[in-house]
Protein backbone atom coordinates (compact mmCIF):
# COMPACT_ATOMS: atom_id res chain seq x y z
CA UNK A 1 0.00 0.00 0.00
CA UNK A 2 1.58 3.31 -0.94
CA UNK A 3 1.91 6.59 1.72
CA UNK A 4 1.15 9.85 1.72
CA UNK A 5 0.97 13.09 4.08
CA UNK A 6 -1.98 15.09 5.24
CA UNK A 7 -0.89 18.14 6.86
CA UNK A 8 -3.69 20.56 8.73
CA UNK A 9 -3.91 22.88 11.34
CA UNK A 10 -2.89 22.22 15.12
CA UNK A 11 -5.89 23.28 17.67
CA UNK A 12 -9.08 23.08 17.56
CA UNK A 13 -10.53 20.95 14.71
CA UNK A 14 -13.25 21.88 12.53
CA UNK A 15 -15.59 20.30 10.61
CA UNK A 16 -14.00 21.89 7.55
CA UNK A 17 -10.40 19.81 7.83
CA UNK A 18 -12.59 16.86 8.95
CA UNK A 19 -14.82 16.31 6.02
CA UNK A 20 -12.18 17.39 3.57
CA UNK A 21 -9.72 14.57 4.75
CA UNK A 22 -12.62 12.38 5.30
CA UNK A 23 -13.25 12.42 1.51
CA UNK A 24 -9.39 12.22 0.58
CA UNK A 25 -9.32 9.10 2.65
CA UNK A 26 -12.45 7.62 1.27
CA UNK A 27 -11.23 8.40 -2.52
CA UNK A 28 -7.93 6.75 -2.15
CA UNK A 29 -8.43 3.34 -1.16
CA UNK A 30 -5.38 2.46 -1.98
CA UNK A 31 -2.85 4.79 0.34
CA UNK A 32 -2.58 5.25 3.95
CA UNK A 33 -2.07 8.78 5.05
CA UNK A 34 -0.20 10.14 7.45
CA UNK A 35 -2.22 13.12 9.38
CA UNK A 36 -0.19 15.51 10.98
CA UNK A 37 -1.61 18.90 12.79
CA UNK A 38 0.93 21.35 12.83
CA UNK A 39 2.09 24.34 10.17
CA UNK A 40 3.11 23.26 6.98
CA UNK A 41 6.72 23.48 5.67
CA UNK A 42 7.72 25.56 2.52
CA UNK A 43 8.71 22.72 0.80
CA UNK A 44 5.62 20.74 1.86
CA UNK A 45 3.58 23.64 0.67
CA UNK A 46 5.86 23.12 -3.13
CA UNK A 47 5.35 19.16 -3.14
CA UNK A 48 2.43 18.13 -4.92
CA UNK A 49 2.94 14.96 -3.38
CA UNK A 50 1.77 16.31 0.02
CA UNK A 51 -1.85 17.50 0.99
CA UNK A 52 -2.03 21.08 2.62
CA UNK A 53 -5.81 21.60 3.92
CA UNK A 54 -7.23 24.56 5.60
CA UNK A 55 -3.53 25.65 6.38
CA UNK A 56 -0.68 27.44 4.50
CA UNK A 57 -2.89 30.64 3.18
CA UNK A 58 -2.66 29.22 -0.79
CA UNK A 59 -5.11 27.78 -2.83
CA UNK A 60 -3.58 25.27 -5.52
CA UNK A 61 -5.28 22.16 -6.34
CA UNK A 62 -2.47 21.41 -8.20
CA UNK A 63 -0.39 21.30 -5.48
CA UNK A 64 -2.80 19.91 -3.37
CA UNK A 65 -2.95 22.68 -1.02
CA UNK A 66 -6.54 23.95 0.05
CA UNK A 67 -6.80 26.78 2.16
CA UNK A 68 -8.97 29.54 1.91
CA UNK A 69 -8.48 31.94 5.12
CA UNK A 70 -6.06 34.58 2.83
CA UNK A 71 -9.18 35.05 0.31
CA UNK A 72 -13.07 36.08 1.71
CA UNK A 73 -14.17 35.10 -1.72
CA UNK A 74 -12.87 31.18 -1.75
CA UNK A 75 -14.75 28.47 -0.15
CA UNK A 76 -14.50 26.34 2.49
CA UNK A 77 -11.56 24.14 2.81
CA UNK A 78 -14.02 21.12 2.18
CA UNK A 79 -15.64 22.64 -0.77
CA UNK A 80 -12.23 23.18 -2.18
CA UNK A 81 -10.99 19.03 -1.81
CA UNK A 82 -14.56 17.90 -3.05
CA UNK A 83 -14.13 20.01 -6.08
CA UNK A 84 -10.55 18.60 -6.82
CA UNK A 85 -12.03 15.24 -6.34
CA UNK A 86 -14.22 15.83 -8.79
CA UNK A 87 -17.21 15.53 -6.14
CA UNK A 88 -18.81 18.79 -5.67
CA UNK A 89 -21.63 17.88 -7.96
CA UNK A 90 -22.65 15.09 -6.59
CA UNK A 91 -22.13 16.20 -2.84
CA UNK A 92 -23.18 20.27 -3.37
CA UNK A 93 -27.25 19.25 -3.60
CA UNK A 94 -26.80 17.76 0.15
CA UNK A 95 -28.80 20.41 2.97
CA UNK A 96 -26.26 21.13 4.99
CA UNK A 97 -23.54 21.86 2.27
CA UNK A 98 -24.15 25.74 1.91
CA UNK A 99 -24.56 26.45 5.60
CA UNK A 100 -21.72 24.28 6.71
CA UNK A 101 -19.58 26.35 4.23
CA UNK A 102 -21.05 29.91 5.39
CA UNK A 103 -20.56 28.92 9.22
CA UNK A 104 -16.77 28.03 8.24
CA UNK A 105 -16.19 30.94 5.87
CA UNK A 106 -17.95 33.50 7.95
CA UNK A 107 -18.29 32.77 11.53
CA UNK A 108 -21.08 31.19 13.52
CA UNK A 109 -22.31 35.00 14.95
CA UNK A 110 -22.54 36.29 11.49
CA UNK A 111 -24.38 33.19 10.10
CA UNK A 112 -26.91 33.17 13.39
CA UNK A 113 -27.91 37.20 12.63
CA UNK A 114 -28.98 36.16 8.69
CA UNK A 115 -31.02 33.36 10.63
CA UNK A 116 -32.13 35.77 13.27
CA UNK A 117 -30.43 33.85 15.91
CA UNK A 118 -29.05 35.04 18.77
CA UNK A 119 -26.29 32.37 18.39
CA UNK A 120 -26.00 29.20 16.71
CA UNK A 121 -24.92 26.85 18.69
CA UNK A 122 -28.54 25.55 19.44
CA UNK A 123 -27.21 23.89 16.17
CA UNK A 124 -24.45 22.07 16.84
CA UNK A 125 -24.25 18.54 17.05
CA UNK A 126 -22.81 16.46 20.62
CA UNK A 127 -21.87 13.81 17.99
CA UNK A 128 -19.76 15.78 15.90
CA UNK A 129 -18.25 17.85 18.47
CA UNK A 130 -17.29 14.52 19.96
CA UNK A 131 -15.49 13.15 16.79
CA UNK A 132 -13.77 16.42 16.62
CA UNK A 133 -12.40 16.58 19.83
CA UNK A 134 -10.78 12.63 19.14
CA UNK A 135 -9.86 14.18 15.81
CA UNK A 136 -7.88 16.81 17.72
CA UNK A 137 -6.29 14.75 20.25
CA UNK A 138 -5.33 11.24 18.21
CA UNK A 139 -6.11 11.63 14.28
CA UNK A 140 -5.12 7.94 13.65
CA UNK A 141 -7.76 6.97 16.85
CA UNK A 142 -10.31 8.34 14.31
CA UNK A 143 -9.05 6.99 10.49
CA UNK A 144 -11.33 4.59 9.93
CA UNK A 145 -14.09 6.22 11.10
CA UNK A 146 -13.21 9.13 9.11
CA UNK A 147 -12.72 6.84 5.85
CA UNK A 148 -16.23 5.10 5.85
CA UNK A 149 -17.85 8.71 6.72
CA UNK A 150 -16.19 10.07 3.56
CA UNK A 151 -17.30 6.68 1.91
CA UNK A 152 -21.27 7.43 3.10
CA UNK A 153 -21.53 11.06 2.16
CA UNK A 154 -20.21 9.98 -1.07
CA UNK A 155 -22.75 7.36 -1.61
CA UNK A 156 -25.38 9.50 0.10
CA UNK A 157 -24.60 11.96 -2.61
CA UNK A 158 -25.11 9.62 -5.52
CA UNK A 159 -28.11 8.25 -4.33
CA UNK A 160 -29.40 12.10 -3.41
CA UNK A 161 -28.94 12.51 -7.45
CA UNK A 162 -31.00 9.31 -8.53
CA UNK A 163 -33.77 10.13 -6.03
CA UNK A 164 -33.84 13.67 -7.25
CA UNK A 165 -34.29 12.44 -11.07
CA UNK A 166 -36.86 9.90 -9.83
CA UNK A 167 -38.79 13.10 -8.19
CA UNK A 168 -38.43 14.58 -11.20
CA UNK A 169 -40.19 12.09 -13.07
CA UNK A 170 -43.34 11.43 -10.95
CA UNK A 171 -46.57 12.07 -11.87
CA UNK A 172 -47.66 15.69 -10.39
CA UNK A 173 -51.75 16.65 -9.62
CA UNK A 174 -53.46 19.33 -8.98
CA UNK A 175 -56.31 19.47 -6.23
CA UNK A 176 -58.89 22.02 -5.79
CA UNK A 177 -56.09 24.48 -5.60
CA UNK A 178 -53.24 22.71 -4.18
CA UNK A 179 -50.32 20.64 -6.02
CA UNK A 180 -49.93 16.99 -5.46
CA UNK A 181 -46.90 14.69 -6.08
CA UNK A 182 -47.37 11.15 -6.32
CA UNK A 183 -44.13 8.90 -5.58
CA UNK A 184 -44.56 4.91 -5.30
CA UNK A 185 -41.60 4.88 -3.50
CA UNK A 186 -41.00 4.13 0.02
CA UNK A 187 -37.82 7.28 0.10
CA UNK A 188 -38.07 10.54 0.43
CA UNK A 189 -35.18 11.51 -0.35
CA UNK A 190 -34.68 14.24 -3.21
CA UNK A 191 -38.24 15.09 -3.33
CA UNK A 192 -37.89 18.64 -1.72
CA UNK A 193 -34.55 19.38 -3.51
CA UNK A 194 -36.28 18.51 -6.38
CA UNK A 195 -39.78 20.48 -5.43
CA UNK A 196 -37.16 23.70 -3.89
CA UNK A 197 -36.22 23.86 -8.22
CA UNK A 198 -40.34 24.43 -9.44
CA UNK A 199 -41.35 27.85 -9.59
CA UNK A 200 -44.46 26.40 -8.56
CA UNK A 201 -43.72 23.34 -6.27
CA UNK A 202 -46.22 20.95 -4.86
CA UNK A 203 -47.87 21.45 -1.39
CA UNK A 204 -48.85 17.59 -0.94
CA UNK A 205 -46.55 14.67 -1.55
CA UNK A 206 -47.89 10.95 -1.30
CA UNK A 207 -45.61 8.03 -1.15
CA UNK A 208 -45.63 4.18 0.24
CA UNK A 209 -45.37 4.27 4.04
CA UNK A 210 -41.93 3.15 5.10
CA UNK A 211 -43.33 1.95 8.57
CA UNK A 212 -46.59 -0.12 7.09
CA UNK A 213 -48.38 -1.30 4.51
CA UNK A 214 -49.80 1.80 3.34
CA UNK A 215 -49.47 5.57 1.86
CA UNK A 216 -48.00 8.42 3.50
CA UNK A 217 -49.66 11.61 3.29
CA UNK A 218 -47.69 14.48 4.00
CA UNK A 219 -47.30 18.14 3.70
CA UNK A 220 -44.10 19.41 1.45
CA UNK A 221 -42.36 22.37 3.68
CA UNK A 222 -44.91 22.56 5.91
CA UNK A 223 -47.51 24.13 3.13
CA UNK A 224 -50.74 26.33 4.64
CA UNK A 225 -54.06 25.54 3.34
CA UNK A 226 -53.72 21.57 4.34
CA UNK A 227 -54.19 19.98 7.50
CA UNK A 228 -53.89 16.16 7.66
CA UNK A 229 -55.12 15.81 11.46
CA UNK A 230 -58.83 16.50 9.93
CA UNK A 231 -58.30 12.61 8.48
CA UNK A 232 -58.23 11.35 12.43
CA UNK A 233 -61.02 9.26 12.81
CA UNK A 234 -61.25 8.05 9.24
CA UNK A 235 -61.57 4.39 8.97
CA UNK A 236 -59.26 4.15 6.12
CA UNK A 237 -56.49 6.07 8.20
CA UNK A 238 -54.23 5.00 10.87
CA UNK A 239 -52.80 7.79 12.18
CA UNK A 240 -52.34 12.25 11.69
CA UNK A 241 -50.56 13.70 13.57
CA UNK A 242 -52.03 16.53 15.83
CA UNK A 243 -50.26 19.47 13.71
CA UNK A 244 -51.77 18.50 10.39
CA UNK A 245 -48.75 17.85 8.46
CA UNK A 246 -49.11 14.20 7.84
CA UNK A 247 -51.42 10.98 8.13
CA UNK A 248 -51.31 7.41 7.18
CA UNK A 249 -53.01 5.13 5.58
CA UNK A 250 -53.67 1.45 7.16
CA UNK A 251 -53.51 -0.48 3.98
CA UNK A 252 -52.31 0.73 0.13
CA UNK A 253 -55.68 1.70 -0.72
CA UNK A 254 -56.42 2.51 -4.53
CA UNK A 255 -54.78 6.21 -5.55
CA UNK A 256 -57.94 7.64 -6.17
CA UNK A 257 -59.30 7.17 -2.95
CA UNK A 258 -55.57 8.32 -1.26
CA UNK A 259 -56.70 11.78 -3.55
CA UNK A 260 -60.00 11.72 -2.12
CA UNK A 261 -58.04 11.81 1.69
CA UNK A 262 -56.31 14.75 0.34
CA UNK A 263 -59.05 16.61 -0.89
CA UNK A 264 -60.85 16.19 2.32
CA UNK A 265 -57.92 17.70 4.38
CA UNK A 266 -57.46 20.93 2.09
CA UNK A 267 -59.00 23.44 3.87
Amino acid sequence: MRTAKIVTHNGEAHFDEFLAISLVLARHDDTHFYIERREPKKEELDNPDIWVIDIGERHQPHLKNFDHHQDLNLPASFVQVAEYLELKEILHTSPWWDFKDRIDRRGGYKVAQELGMDYIDALSSPIEKFFLRLFSESPISVYQQMKYFGKQLIDDGYRLKEQIAFWENCEQLQIKDKKVIVGYTHETTGSIQFCERLSNPPSVRINYDGRGEGWSLSTIKDAEGINFYKLAGNEQIKFAHKNGFIAKTKTRIPIEDVLQLVELAIL
